[in-house]
């Protein structure tokens, strides 16, 4: 292998991973936060309150990092708004909404096993509305190996009584409609992203969507009744740190890549997780099926991206911008 496929490979491989390890320390933060908060896992609209604040939070913070670096901030043109709102609709609010209202209602190893189906919606809805990123059997294979790897993971809990066969709408169903939600998204974003730059496409989707699932959580809620001690606090704005960052980073990869060659790293996740949680809490320890559960990811994404990943003749959108202005 040259050391140009490989500094292509490292690429995608770095900045993905990367993402999926933020993303992964938002499970430990998110659960000490709740704690700390008193927000019982049947709580979903005090959920959507804390993570509406989370990523208005994020939205500003990007927002920030453009006027220190372009000294300005770019308003959005009339064409934009409809994609702007979509995105964010489906992104920020319809996701996290039905995503936490699922968690409440259903076992916490079913809750990860439905999540991490985000990959397999993606690759599906790219099979079926692009022209270019199809199902092939090494996607097919590494989907398989991956979820067996995510099984794996979990088996001490899923043996210990964690997993039931149980199914409602509020709780798998709506973890379903979460991963449908996000499947949208990514391919919407990627079409939104031949106008617009990830940074500002983030920036104002997190505002609006948060905006609309804070509304709907104070509403449910009955009012704003959390309480944040400065632990709390710093946590709420280490997680928007890590949404900003993450959202970004991912949505740029999207742009540049092929769907699915991607969102197959969102398998890391949990892996990332169960690591992050066993050095965190004492009480979760990291058993050996986590290791090999590691190594079955690691040929999963393989397999994913073993036919190539860049989209041929895909313009990026400083290209795009060049090129109108010429």
């Amino acid at each position: 292998m040259n050391k140009e496929k490989i500094l292509k490979q490292m690429a995608l491989i770095l900045p993905a991973a990367f993402s999926c390890f933020l993303w992964a320390t938002a499970i430990p933060t998110l659960k000490i936060s709740y704690n700390l908060l008193n927000i019982p896992a049947n709580d979903i609209f005090n959920r959507f309150v804390l993570a509406g604040i989370r990523f208005l939070l994020a939205g500003l913070l990007i927002g920030l990092y453009i006027l220190i670096k372009e000294k300005k901030i770019m308003g959005l043109k009339s064409s934009q708004w409809k994609t702007v709102l979509i995105f964010g609709l489906l992104n920020t609010s319809l996701q996290y909404m039905f995503f936490y209202t699922g968690v409440g209602n259903t076992g916490a190893i079913k809750g990860v096993l439905i999540d991490t189906s985000k990959p397999l919606i993606v690759v599906i809805l790219a099979h079926l509305l692009t022209q270019d990123d199809k199902i092939n059997m090494n996607k097919i294979m590494g989907l398989i190996i991956g979820f067996a790897g995510i099984i794996l993971a979990n088996i001490d809990s899923a043996v210990g009584g964690g997993l039931n066969l149980d199914v409602s709408f509020m709780g798998e169903g709506t973890l379903i409609l979460a991963s449908l939600a996000y499947g949208f998204a990514v391919l919407y974003g990627k079409r939104a992203m031949q106008t617009m730059s990830s940074v500002m496409l983030n920036m104002y989707q997190m505002v609006f969507g948060s905006i609309i699932l804070l509304g709907i959580g104070l509403v449910g809620a009955g009012g704003f009744n959390l309480m944040f001690n400065m632990q709390a606090l710093l946590l709420l704005i280490y997680s928007a740190f890590l949404s900003a960052i993450a959202f970004v980073v991912w949505y740029g990869l999207i742009h540049k890549y092929n769907a699915s060659s991607v969102t197959i790293y969102i398998f890391l996740i949990p892996v990332f997780g169960s690591i992050i949680s066993s050095v965190i809490f004492p009480e979760e320890s990291l058993s050996v099926f986590v290791v090999i559960s590691l190594i079955l990811m690691t040929i999963s994404i393989n397999l994913v991206n073993r036919n190539g990943q860049t989209k041929k003749g895909r313009m990026t959108y400083h290209e795009i911008k060049e090129n109108s202005a010429s």
